[in-house]
């Protein structure tokens, strides 16, 4: 039981991060208080109606069986949790740090118990500590990127890293936000797999509290994307028209911190009409 009350806080503790982030990227977000629950995932409270909030991704489904997603999740919030835990040792600035790891790190974590492990963790921890401490915006809103295509990125970027990216948001947060990709994989951006997760989300809706509006904010990551990434498709998935009992969806690209809001055609709550 305890198991599941850690993975519950770590659950909790990323959907908050990404719906912080959303909010402070949405510039038409309602003033209220937002409060965490898990049918749905948040309710804003507002001086005139309650919204309920939705958060979903666009993830492949891993099939190889060697592959452990909750290890791999375990072992990349470990490496980020103790490369903040350093960097706020020695720096008062309210930092929003968001790492891009290669495809190949997924299955060579899944027993994350192992020696080689944990020496991997620690050599990421320590890696990732030490670029963000050279690399901090001093002001507000200023954001590095570190890549390869910089000196001082290709000199110390861990090969199974592709990026960082570091914002100094102090002022604005009132704790530092570190993230990094869970999926080794993920799914391009098309009607197809918009509509997919969508379905899946309209299935849950009945079992929400009644509330005055739903809103979907689909989770989408632009740069793992990479190869796979097709602007006509993506194109043609933000212009759609949605059939859908959420009254909002909206797509946020985390890595650019943009939101799209996709046009809906209302269901029945009630019903699939």
């Amino acid at each position: 039981m305890g198991n599941v009350s850690y993975n519950q806080i770590k659950k909790d503790q990323r959907e908050w991060a990404i719906i912080r982030l959303f909010r402070s990227s949405f510039t038409a977000f309602p003033l209220g208080d937002l409060e965490k629950c898990e049918c749905p995932d948040f309710i804003l409270k507002t001086d005139s109606k309650k919204i309920g909030i939705e958060l979903t991704e666009l993830k492949y489904e891993r099939e190889d069986r060697d592959f452990n997603l909750r290890a791999h999740e375990d072992f990349l919030t470990d490496i980020m949790n103790g490369a903040k835990e350093i960097v706020e040792k020695v720096c008062d600035q309210i930092l929003v740090v968001d790492v891009h790891f290669t495809n190949e790190l997924g299955p060579s974590v899944s027993v994350p118990k192992e020696k080689a492990s944990q020496l991997m963790r620690l050599a990421f921890t320590e890696a990732i500590s030490k670029i963000v401490l050279d690399n901090v915006p001093m002001s507000t809103g200023k954001e590095y990127i570190i890549d390869r295509s910089s000196k001082y990125g290709d000199t110390y970027l861990p090969s199974k890293i592709e990026m960082i990216r570091i914002k100094n948001m102090s002022g604005r947060y009132d704790e530092g936000l570190w993230y990094a990709g869970i999926s080794t994989k993920v799914k391009p951006m098309s009607i197809d797999s918009v509509c997919g997760r969508i379905n899946d989300k309209d299935e849950k809706i009945v079992h929400y509290a009644p509330l005055d509006e739903q809103w979907l904010i689909i989770v989408q990551n632009s740069f793992l994307m990479s190869s796979l990434y097709n602007p006509d498709d993506v194109k043609s998935a933000l212009n759609y028209k949605y059939h859908t009992k959420f009254d909002r969806i909206f797509v946020f690209e985390r890595s650019e911190g943009t939101v799209t809001e996709l046009k809906v055609d209302k269901k029945d709550i009630t019903t699939n009409i």
